[in-house]
């Protein structure tokens, strides 16, 4: 799209006087949401390396800009059309290539054509083209329609059906691009009752006719041979009721943790620092698709995130020690005032390698900073001691929970409040007495419990506990090591408290491996949560004895939830676009045809309306990593939620539900 909807070769370049080339300079207008849709892969420096040299909201004051094309990424809504013709009708640019984040209805096409028309500058749209790009991507195996509030408005009671109409058309529209982008069309299953099926329905439905009446398959174009276009994956379409406890754990990972304290909005996080004389400053930090460290390490536990900066650390301190002894100067800083032309050609070669050892300075101190603040938020909270209470909830009791929800030194009130809501759904035959008696400790303590005044209405409608094994018992999808020698809640927080002064800067001589050194055995097992549980059985094989047999073997497969999600998945609805007949398939019957020779899915594509978080992402990447074969599964949902987000979005359908 930024090259002209052409390949980069053939349209980056154009001859310019003397048969020199010189780039096509373009400016790129977008409305907020497609906006959002490029900030989540590309920075301002990837689009100047495409051309882009001015990038604008469409809704802005915009002045003339002659004789330079203009890239325009809107939403194929009225007032964009609108706004598109009046910018040709006042000629700001040379030429207007009009992209749309989804399929431009008929209707709008022949307006805009009509518009354009009237000032006698329709010769000037060199192209309308429907991308189907109206997806966030921030992860290579996850997407997000970035639909905020989604379970909200599910759940609203005072929403029409008109509106829940339009919202499921939106979601299906989105997926609809997500499958194009991917050059797949799945077989789709979902459970009865709810969103997902709407969702499936309609999208089997778009699919079908996509397929049967468009004269150009967009799904051929560019696909790759015709074995790929075979193995057909699996769209798991799932609801957000089915397991609530996932969006409140305290996770012990470095991206889950992230995103649960600071909140990951495309791709960008931006946290809170105090300087010594107490004064607090924000500073945001793009975490870029080049970041090799996150790659590496968004999945891990904090503890060996922390030793992985040490080492990272301490490998550039060795670098550039090395460069900067060669010439013969204190700092990296002063390199770069080297006479060239003097040098040896062995300080060249250092000198060259200048950028990259900057780089790789930056992105070390971006991730030290980021571990500075998440342990001062660690150390604030007491979110280890969260995080093992959790991780053992199946040993807790009411006691041990009105210690918690009492104790002084865990000082936020909504960590005490997810606590007791896991705690609640971990055990079903909870006395109401009990339940008031926590809730009085909860508002006693500060905490607003409107939230779980609606997971109690919300239980009693979908009776939750009686399908999957309880969120609480897989919260965090992780248990603590075990072992001879393991590290305490109060221990950990020892080990944890010279941290941020060595976490800063490339001078202190001592390890943070040596402080992290026994906190190493409280890592995360491979314990399934619900939705990947019901992945496992998806992509299974049915045995002649009628279960599904684990695509994964060995410990930590999670054998009675994965049974129960065998069970729970033999009612799931099941459609496949591709054949003649429509509606509800039988399920055996929708998975064949699809499957290796053993009978076993090898891709899936798992969708939650309702929203998502990066607990669950994780848990479905390592069950994938996992499998042998290894399987590939993409992750997606209506929206990228985290806990306080969803406990916001839980306390306003509580008040909503009382009118």
């Amino acid at each position: 799209m930024l090259h002209l909807n052409e390949e980069p070769r053939a349209s980056e370049h154009k001859e310019g006087n003397g048969g020199a080339e010189t780039p096509i300079w373009k400016v790129l207008v977008f409305d907020g949401f497609c906006q959002d849709v490029i900030s989540t892969v590309l920075r301002v420096n990837d689009l100047r390396d495409n051309g882009v040299t001015v990038h604008m909201l469409l809704d802005a004051q915009r002045s003339s800009i002659p004789d330079v094309p203009a890239i325009y990424f809107v939403q194929p809504v009225p007032d964009s059309i609108k706004r598109i013709a009046d910018d040709v009708a006042r000629d700001l640019y040379e030429l207007y290539y009009v992209n749309f984040s989804s399929s431009l209805p008929r209707t709008l096409l022949e307006d805009f054509a009509v518009q354009t028309t009237a000032s006698a500058k329709a010769h000037q749209i060199a192209q309308v083209y429907d991308q189907y790009l109206n997806f966030l991507c921030p992860e290579e195996n996850m997407f997000s329609l970035h639909f905020s509030n989604t379970f909200e408005a599910i759940h609203n009671p005072t929403m029409t059906d008109t509106a829940m109409g339009a919202l499921i058309d939106r979601v299906v529209s989105g997926l609809f691009s997500a499958l194009l982008t991917l050059k797949v069309v799945p077989t789709i299953c979902a459970p009865r009752g709810n969103a997902a099926e709407m969702v499936a329905t309609r999208l089997d439905a778009k699919l079908r006719e996509h397929l049967m009446n468009s004269r150009h398959n967009l799904f051929a174009e560019g696909a790759e041979d015709v074995v790929a276009q075979s193995r057909r994956p699996v769209l798991v379409l799932l609801d957000r009721d089915l397991d609530l406890g996932t969006m409140l754990v305290h996770s012990w990972t470095y991206q889950a943790l992230v995103h649960d304290l600071y909140d990951i909005r495309l791709n960008q996080v931006t946290i809170t620092q105090a300087d010594d004389a107490g004064r607090t400053s924000r500073k945001s930090y793009d975490i870029s698709a080049g970041d090799s460290f996150w790659e590496s390490n968004a999945s891990l536990p904090f503890p060996e995130v922390a030793i992985n900066i040490d080492d990272a650390s301490t490998a550039f301190k060795r670098e550039a020690d090395e460069v900067t002894r060669m010439g013969g100067v204190s700092s990296l800083d002063e390199m770069g005032s080297l006479d060239m032309s003097a040098s040896t050609r062995q300080l060249q070669r250092a000198i060259t390698s200048l950028p990259e050892l900057t780089a790789r300075k930056n992105t070390i101190d971006m991730h030290m900073n980021i571990a500075t603040a998440l342990l001062d938020m660690i150390k604030e909270r007491q979110l280890d001691v969260l995080f093992q209470m959790e991780e053992q909830m199946g040993r807790q009791t009411k006691t041990s929970i009105l210690e918690a929800i009492g104790d002084p030194e865990k000082k936020n009130s909504q960590d005490k409040l997810r606590l007791f809501a896991l705690f609640m759904l971990a055990n079903d035959g909870l006395r109401k007495a009990d339940i008031e008696e926590c809730e009085a400790a909860l508002r006693a303590a500060g905490a607003d419990t409107a939230a779980l005044e609606y997971i109690h209405k919300l239980r009693s409608l979908n009776k939750m506990n009686a399908t999957i094994a309880s969120p609480g018992s897989t919260a965090g999808a992780a248990a603590s090591g075990g072992g001879s020698g393991s590290t305490g809640p109060g221990d950990l927080l020892g080990k944890f408290s010279s941290i941020s002064s060595r976490l800063a800067g490339f001078t202190d001589s001592t390890s943070i491996g040596s402080i992290f050194s026994n906190v190493r055995n409280l890592l995360p097992s491979h314990k399934q949560l619900p939705v990947t549980s019901l992945v496992e059985s998806a992509m299974g094989t049915r045995t002649q004895g009628g279960g599904f047999r684990s695509a994964v073997g060995g410990a930590g497969s999670g054998g009675s939830s994965s049974a129960a999600a065998a069970r729970m998945f033999e009612g799931f609805v099941h459609f496949d676009p591709r054949q003649a007949r429509r509606g509800n398939l039988a399920g055996s019957n929708a998975l064949r045809g699809a499957q290796d020779s053993d009978g076993a899915k090898q891709e899936a594509i798992v969708f939650v309306v309702g929203g998502g978080n990066y607990v669950e992402y994780q848990n479905l990447m390592e069950f994938a990593q996992r499998s042998t074969p290894r399987k590939r599964i993409v992750y997606g949902s209506t929206d990228i939620v985290n806990p306080a987000s969803f406990l916001a979005q839980l306390s306003r359908l509580n008040e909503v539900s009382k009118g």
